[in-house]
């Protein structure tokens, strides 16, 4: 085989075993954020200990851990839990600053 050939075969091998690596490490990243439990998550727990748990779903949720998993990952505002009132939103904004000023500082 020429030494072109040899050496083209070397670049396409080597592409596919980059390709097959970035696959894989995304699939598994995929798997981890799919099976990640959310009662695991600090921020989902402090949000569900404010939140009145009259799972009445006014908000929109099946329930208040839902609801509390919502807001913590971004999906809903503070602002959703219409039984717990001005008191609740302002308990639900402040652990949110809280943990956003803990991730940063």
């Amino acid at each position: 085989m020429p030494a072109g050939g040899l050496r083209k075969l070397f670049i396409v091998a080597l592409v596919g075993v980059i390709v097959v690596a970035g696959v894989y490490f995304v699939g598994a990243s995929v798997v981890r954020t799919l099976r990640s439990d959310p009662a695991d998550d600090p921020l989902v727990r402090d949000v569900l200990a404010v939140l009145p748990g009259a799972n009445c779903g006014a908000c929109g949720c099946d329930s208040c851990f839902l609801a509390a998993t919502e807001i913590a990952r971004g999906r809903r505002p503070s602002t959703i839990c219409v039984t717990g009132g001005d008191a609740t939103t302002s308990s639900v904004a402040a652990i949110l600053r809280s943990h956003t000023c803990d991730q940063v500082g």
